[in-house]
């Protein structure tokens, strides 16, 4: 049943009742933030939005709200808090009681059979009786059905606990982290809240002051200091020095605080005027005695490469001796220059030698594409040490990976802590080859260990620099160099140049956003031959906005795959182009990966899915969380891999983001053709914007020395 929701928004314009949940029509990837069509009571139907991402379809919840008119999609309610409800048909309660751990469906069914319609009630006044009166429950299950039933009544209180704050949907994250403690913890301690991804000192600020805790008291300042190091981090910096520490904690507190307040926050530690995580220091020092040991030691590698290949440069044959002569040493360069042809040397030399070799890159797309070009089996670092964080790799001290050399393809992704571990794997007799192009983006997570050990000059460093003629045809390999130099690139081709680099003006976003999908509809594959969905890719820097990452993969899943079937609880069609956002080991999907949707099996409640790399995953609904549509993706998340076709958004609406690293990687990846939908002075002026070397780090100063 539907009806004109227009006739409740001109006479009532809140929102208070009970609704269930028909589908997500969008959810966001960071903050909660989903529109979903749901069901009142009366059986009319309707769109709300909010922060509301932690409702599924099926679910019942209480909602509060206001009747809003939105310019494109009419009236809607905006919710201000949704508090989950048990379920108050059958079906509803049969499903909620299965996915309790030892009932299922049949005894769920017995349940509702005993008890009729307040089952649900009946147990919350008696769990143990109730659930302990299931026939054949064993001790065991018994204990473990009650342990299932309060986790999911704790996760409800959390719900009603948090709503005022707008953190409902993080209920079941705060749960897994603090347990039992939960509760206490947010009315004793909620600066611990921010321990937990998403949520941020302004809103664990705003549950401490209504707490009571004092706005200017030590505790405050020191989890602002805390939070400042831990953002940082995620930023790139290992550090903060000292005052500008005290400058954010400024505008994050409303006053300055004591510097020694600061520093006297647990897990926090001084270095003359650098702020560090104890964690991050220890790592930094670590790794920096490590590189020097390495780089002081001799050469051990027995046999010489054959110089008789006249195919190499002399540059890239300086890049196999330093392989070979040192036991670290480093090829960077940018497109077109030749790397794919020094790695394959290195490897060609290490073999003939005798020299047993392992290949690694940090991602399972640059692995691939490491493996295709050197004919030698790659992995990713991840695989190549048996490592799954949150424990210990198989190859650590002690007990290091047997390998004489080892090269490490794309190594500007790598940031600290995966140096630090992936160094830590390998004996100190093996030769380390780092190949990567330095004028890349930065890796994503603290530290840029490649550039640092460039800098540091402390290795050999073999830099390509010939533009080889075939690579030089291409405009996206001479325009990646230009922007490389600060210049904008050139927008015609030169002299038997290939005209697969363009720029398309568009002014306001929603008109860049409608060009993006006008190329990806029908120029992609009309006029280039290429797959829309498994062999182009757009590009944009930020999430938010009518030109953002989360529009564009709006708009685009309906224009390309607009006769999807609905699959995942009607978060995906079928055919969809889908991005893992978190590393899943149990079921082989690494951050970053690229899927597409085959099958969907709501019985199963379970999902097939084809990666890029052509292996299936049978996913279950409850692992999809980390999957997003990735028609559009971060330029952050593209690293590591090329596709044929590279749509990239360069528009004034992203302009805090728009910096020469972004838009080289962006362009680089890709391989026959690049288009930049945006605006010219916005690219002119990201190209001037160099922050490369913004990055707090002292890892270069100590393998120098400095420190």
């Amino acid at each position: 049943m539907t009806f004109d929701n227009r006739q409740l928004f001109e006479s009532e314009a809140s929102f208070n009742g009970a609704i269930e949940v028909i589908r997500t029509i969008f959810a966001a990837e960071d903050d909660g933030f989903a529109v979903i069509e749901v069901r009142d009571d009366s059986g009319d139907e309707f769109i709300a939005t909010g922060t509301i991402g932690h409702l599924r379809p099926g679910e019942r919840a209480k909602l509060t709200g206001e009747w809003t008119e939105h310019a494109r999609f009419g009236p809607q309610v905006k919710v201000f808090t949704a508090l989950p409800m048990d379920p108050s048909d059958r079906a509803g309660q049969v499903a909620y009681l299965s996915s309790l751990r030892h009932i299922g469906p049949v005894r769920a069914e017995a349940l509702c059979e005993l008890y009729g319609p307040e089952v649900l009630e009946k147990i919350a006044a008696d769990p143990g009786g109730i659930i302990g009166s299931l026939p054949g429950l064993g001790d065991k299950q018994r204990e473990a059905a009650l342990e299932s039933w309060y986790e999911t009544r704790a996760v409800r209180d959390l719900h009603v606990e948090l709503a005022p704050h707008g953190l409902a949907h993080l209920a079941g994250k705060i749960h897994a982290r603090f347990g039992d403690a939960a509760m206490r913890t947010i009315h004793e301690d909620p600066y611990s809240l921010t321990e937990i991804d998403g949520v941020g000192f302004a809103r664990a600020d705003t549950i401490a002051i209504a707490a009571g805790f004092p706005p200017e008291s030590d505790r405050r300042a020191q989890a602002a200091a805390w939070y400042l190091l831990t953002e940082a981090e995620r930023r790139g910096h290992t550090h903060l020095p000292l005052p500008e520490l005290g400058d954010r904690a400024t505008k994050l507190l409303g006053y300055r605080p004591e510097e020694k307040v600061l520093t006297e926050a647990r897990g926090l530690i001084l270095e003359e005027d650098r702020i560090y995580r104890q964690s991050t220091l220890d790592r930094e020092c670590g790794l920096a005695a490590e590189l020097r040991e390495r780089a002081e030691a001799e050469a051990i590698l027995e046999g010489e490469p054959d110089q008789n290949d006249e195919s190499l440069t002399a540059e890239q044959w300086e890049a196999v001796l330093g392989a070979f002569n040192s036991r670290i040493s480093v090829v960077t360069g940018g497109p077109g220059v030749g790397k794919t042809v020094c790695t394959r040397a290195i490897v060609s030399a290490a073999k003939a030698a005798g020299v047993r070799i392992g290949l690694c890159a940090p991602t399972g797309r640059a692995a691939r594409r490491l493996t295709e070009a050197t004919g030698a089996d790659a992995m990713t670092i991840h695989r190549l040490l048996e490592w799954r964080p949150g424990s210990e790799p198989t190859y650590k001290p002690g007990h290091p990976l047997p390998v004489g050399m080892l090269v490490v393809d794309e190594a500007s992704m790598i940031n600290l802590h995966m140096a630090d571990v992936l160094l830590a794997g390998l004996g100190q007799d093996t030769h380390i080859v780092f190949v990567g192009d330095a004028d890349q983006l930065p890796p994503v997570g603290a530290g840029k260990p490649f550039s640092d050990l460039i800098d540091s000059g402390i290795v050999p460093v073999t830099r390509l620099t010939h533009i080889f003629r075939q690579a030089a045809r291409s405009m996206i390999t001479t325009a990646a160099h230009e922007i490389n130099e600060g210049r904008p690139p050139h927008l015609t081709p030169g002299e038997d140049q290939v005209k697969d680099f363009h720029f398309i003006e568009r002014i306001t976003p929603e008109r860049v956003r409608s060009a993006v999908v006008e190329m990806m509809g029908e120029r992609v594959e009309k006029g280039l031959g290429f797959d829309p969905i498994r062999e182009a890719q757009v590009l944009a820097p930020v999430y938010r906005g009518e030109a953002g990452i989360d529009a564009l993969n709006r708009e685009l899943q309906a224009e390309l795959n607009p006769e999807g079937k609905k699959a995942a609880s009607d978060r995906f069609r079928i055919g969809d182009r889908l991005i893992q956002t978190r590393n899943s080991y149990e079921f082989e999907l690494m951050n970053g990966t690229i899927c597409f949707l085959l099958e969907d099996d709501p019985d199963e409640e379970m999902i097939v899915l084809e990666t890029d790399d052509g292996q299936t995953v049978e996913l279950p609904y409850s692992e999809s969380g980390d999957l997003k549509l990735a028609y559009a993706i971060s330029v952050h998340k593209s690293q590591g891999c090329e596709i044929p076709v590279v749509i990239f958004v360069c528009h004034r609406s992203h302009s805090g983001m728009l910096s020469r690293p972004l838009i080289y990687t962006a362009i680089t990846r890709a391989r026959k053709m690049c288009v930049m939908v945006g605006d010219k002075p916005s690219l002119e002026v990201g190209v001037r914007r160099d922050e490369a070397g913004r990055r707090h780090s002292s890892l270069a100063s100590r393998l120098a020395g400095d420190l």
